[in-house]
């Protein structure tokens, strides 16, 4: 009989020391190595290994690295082993050995019964239907049980931010049919919000509007409605979408989406507007993985969209540490006019790494280009830059590119949940837009203050470009609601 909450917190314990004991261990196997045996005299080696007990060729290949060793370096092939065992099923996995006089390594393995995961419970008020929990948290029900998805279904559940963690999560087994059920303890947070944002131009003097109503989780069933509108001097922008998860019992969720832009110039002659639809399906790959497809109509053609996104935040507000990778691919075609027909390429990337206590560093970066470089193309198809998604020090949608790239550095410090204060640099390039040619450089640079008080929060941000003067900057300030 296993004690499976013995064994995860015995494993969350390993994983929790292995960022920084593995070194200390590597160490201390030089040291042992180079250190004479208290009973030859001489250096410890590893001579040969013997196996007692049934085993496998894949456990024998494993451990035959560490013959000619030193004699505790087999202790770090054992754990990748029992690793191996724990997240294939065999989470009672244990490999026991020991050293004769003449250097040969006795092993006994003992795998244990196999296991496999049954539906997640939830003890706590989610405010989300059995069902619905199930499937976000990962856990597929019959697969052979996996103390590493337990880890990476936890940090899910805390990124897509629908809850909040009030217990660690404990394992109940079923000995009758060897099902372990994961039972987590989430309540429901207030996650879904509406944001109003005020920007102002000092160099150019112009005011911008931005709100944003998201809508996550929609009564439990995992629907999720996002709403984003812009307007200034120059340009208007709506654009929405709505997503249906698990269409007709599979895993593919249903996605519709649509965007209207608007850019105004001379005062009140409208320069250019596109109204666009798109419909598709997106999955989850894994705990972190995402990709999609879509297809779209516009006023001017038709469009057909891969999407792929990559997540491993620790957490949806204020993240700490952790990946967001994503890409896209846009085919636009059956243009009625002499406009070609065109690939839009567009990636990005942002790394969270925790430095020291409440300091965290943020490297971020963006490329996107139209192909071919030569096809006529709109206005309105080119990339629409500035703002707090590409060039902070400009405002938002301020500038129309063919290509553009750049990378950002940010240093943040984080009080909890609560505040945030960051600094950042951000250089970058992008093609003008004719009678411009060739790269224009760009350079921002500013800092940010974000800071919560209950389900509010208030964010101020100041940005420049190019060496402006420190007065001619952009100041954002937004006010946040949850519920």
């Amino acid at each position: 009989m296993i004690d499976v909450n013995e064994i995860i917190q015995r494993r969350v314990a390993r994983d929790s020391r292995a960022g920084w004991a593995l070194p200390f261990l590597l160490l201390a196997v030089l040291l042992l190595a180079a250190s004479p045996s208290r009973a030859e005299g001489g250096d410890c080696r590893i001579a040969g290994v013997a196996w007692k007990g049934e085993h496998t060729e894949f456990d024998e290949s494993q451990m035959a690295s560490v013959v000619g060793k030193p004699c505790d370096a087999w202790l770090v092939a054992r754990e990748r082993l029992v690793g191996y065992y724990e997240n294939h099923g065999f989470v009672g996995a244990k490999l026991e050995g020991s050293l004769d006089s003449a250097g040969v390594l006795t092993l006994n393995l003992q795998r244990g019964l196999g296991w496999v995961w049954a539906g997640a419970e939830n003890l706590d008020s989610s405010g989300t239907k059995p069902e619905v929990f199930r499937k976000l948290s990962g856990i597929e029900e019959g697969e052979p049980v996996s103390l590493s998805d337990l880890d990476r279904s936890e940090r899910k559940l805390a990124r897509i931010g629908y809850f909040e963690q009030t217990a660690p999560t404990r394992l109940f087994r079923d000995p009758v049919r060897n099902r372990i059920f994961p039972v987590y303890s989430m309540r429901k947070a207030s996650v879904s919000h509406a944001e109003g944002v005020l920007t102002y131009s000092s160099d150019e003097n112009e005011w911008e509007g931005m709100i944003d109503v998201n809508l996550y989780n929609i009564a439990g069933t995992a629907r999720d409605l996002l709403l984003e509108g812009y307007t200034g001097d120059d340009a208007r922008h709506l654009e929405g979408s709505y997503k249906e998860p698990w269409v007709l019992g599979t895993n593919w969720n249903l996605v519709i989406r649509g965007r209207f832009d608007e850019e105004i110039f001379d005062g009140d002659s409208i320069a250019e507007r596109e109204i666009v639809g798109e419909m598709g399906v997106t999955r989850e790959i894994g705990f972190d993985f995402t990709v999609g497809v879509f297809l779209g109509l516009s006023e001017d053609g038709k469009l057909s969209s891969f999407e792929m996104s990559y997540v491993s935040l620790d957490r949806f507000v204020l993240p700490r540490s952790g990946w967001r990778i994503g890409g896209n691919l846009t085919w636009k075609m059956d243009r009625p006019d002499s406009l070609d027909n065109f690939l839009k390429a567009q990636a990005s990337v942002a790394k969270y790494m925790p430095l020291y206590g409440n300091f965290i560093s943020r490297f971020s970066g963006a490329a996107g280009g139209v192909f071919p470089t030569d096809a006529a193309v709109k206005r309105m198809d080119l990339f629409s830059l500035g703002g707090l998604d590409s060039f902070k020090g400009m405002q938002y949608h301020m500038l129309r590119s063919r290509s553009y790239g750049f990378s950002e550095l940010a240093l943040l410090w984080q009080d909890g949940y609560d505040l945030s204060v960051e600094v950042f640099y951000q250089p970058g390039l992008y093609r003008p837009m004719p009678p411009g040619h060739g790269w224009a450089r760009e350079q921002g640079y500013g800092l940010g203050f974000t800071q919560y008080r209950g389900n509010w929060s208030i964010n101020i941000y100041y940005a420049l470009h190019n060496g402006e003067n420190y007065l001619d900057g952009v100041l954002g300030f937004g006010v946040k609601t949850l519920f």
